[in-house]
């Protein structure tokens, strides 16, 4: 018997399978029933990865924005409406030290005096381009050009984030570093519903782009407004390559018995306990999966509350300033009966986490900017949660 903690992903389902022996009816277990003790192990780590932000599950990346592109002029002709000619334009030449094009594809265009926004799908020359949907303006009659020779803008309000990532590490910024906080995508539409502006990023949104080659969607950023030069944005996010084979490779699932979850070696005993409940609900043994989930629960909750320099944690931050004005003569005329309100006691977030452990029974938490205050002196109030 294995006196060591489980750390191969060998470990964790031998470790399983050493648990649930009495129940396999042999005294050794089938490829199919290790081949269920697998998919448990990966389903226990992706269940604790979603419980809240890990800090050894962030990972950092940055963004490197398109600059807009003004040059020349463009025309569009009457009977090929999504084609555009450009003059004195160099839409395929690459922008000095950038390694992109001046256009390309999946990029925005407006032209002058209008807001419509039209998207480039191809870009083939340095004069040519084409738009994935018909120009509607300009002239109606039946003209050579719909539009000639007239002023356009080129930018880039959409980027993908990391090939790996799951969701950021915090709630209220997409970059921090730069202050451009993140909203709901539905807030950003209402606010800007076409995004045809160009400037320095001041809010984000994350949207989900379907699928493409592949049945997972796919996750991309949109600033507004959309950036006028390059910038650098950096971002912090949860990965979601929850495990590490050998050679340092990263991917979604363990497969080879090599490979190792990314949890610390010394919380990877818990994963055996949520497979452990999965093995014991599907052969109907409530109870027993019951009790097993208790320990899986609480497990969690003590890897949340762990001590670690890694972690933010709640902290009192009392606010001096606006104690010491209120008890400043306190029965001066006027003043009335003394009271602090609510500014000198109050637990503060230092930044960090998504959900609380709270959320791991059910109960959802806005994790950043937690204020757990009073609502007088000596009675306590009901939590308050709030963005600092």
């Amino acid at each position: 018997m294995p006196t060591s903690t489980p750390t191969t992903f060998s470990d964790l389902y031998t470790d399983l399978l050493n648990r649930v022996r009495a129940t396999l009816g042999t005294t050794a277990a089938t490829t199919t029933q290790t081949n269920y003790a697998r998919r448990y192990i990966n389903m226990a780590n992706h269940d604790l990865h979603i419980q809240q932000n890990w800090w050894w599950a962030e990972r950092r990346d940055i963004i490197l924005t398109h600059n807009e592109y003004v040059t020349g002029s463009v025309s569009i002709a009457s009977t090929a409406r999504t084609t555009l000619e450009g003059s004195n334009t160099a839409w395929n030449s690459t922008v000095s030290g950038m390694g992109f094009t001046n256009l390309r594809a999946l990029g925005k265009i407006t032209f002058a005096g209008e807001q419509d926004v039209y998207i480039v799908s191809a870009v083939s020359s340095a004069t040519a381009a084409t738009l994935q949907t018909r120009y509607v303006g300009g002239q109606t009659t039946a003209t050579a050009y719909a539009l000639a020779y007239a002023s356009y803008t080129y930018y880039e309000d959409e980027y993908a984030v990391a090939t790996d990532y799951f969701r950021l590490m915090d709630t209220r910024f997409f970059s921090s570093d730069l202050d451009i906080p993140i909203i709901p995508n539905a807030e950003f539409y209402r606010l800007y519903p076409r995004n045809n502006t160009t400037g320095r990023p001041k809010v984000a949104t994350i949207i989900e782009i379907g699928p493409g080659t592949t049945v997972s969607l796919r996750p991309r950023v949109m600033f507004h407004p959309a950036p006028d030069a390059v910038y650098q944005i950096p971002y912090r996010y949860i990965t979601s390559n929850l495990s590490v084979s050998s050679d340092g490779s990263t991917a979604p699932n363990l497969s080879a018995d090599a490979d190792e979850p990314i949890v610390p070696v010394r919380y990877r005993h818990v994963l055996v306990f949520y497979a452990l409940a999965q093995w014991y609900r599907d052969l109907k043994a409530d109870s027993r999966a019951a009790e097993v989930e208790a320990q899986y629960v609480d497990m969690v909750r003590r890897i949340a509350n762990d001590s670690t320099p890694e972690r933010n944690h709640p902290r009192l931050q009392p606010r001096r300033y606006q104690y010491l004005a209120q008890t400043a003569g306190p029965f001066r005329r006027g003043r009335g009966r003394y009271s602090a309100d609510t500014r000198f006691d109050e637990i503060r977030d230092a930044g960090f986490v998504s959900t609380s452990v709270d959320g791991l029974l059910g109960n959802t938490i806005p994790g950043s900017g937690v204020a757990c205050k009073s609502d007088r002196i000596g009675h306590p109030g009901k939590p308050s949660w709030r963005f600092p």
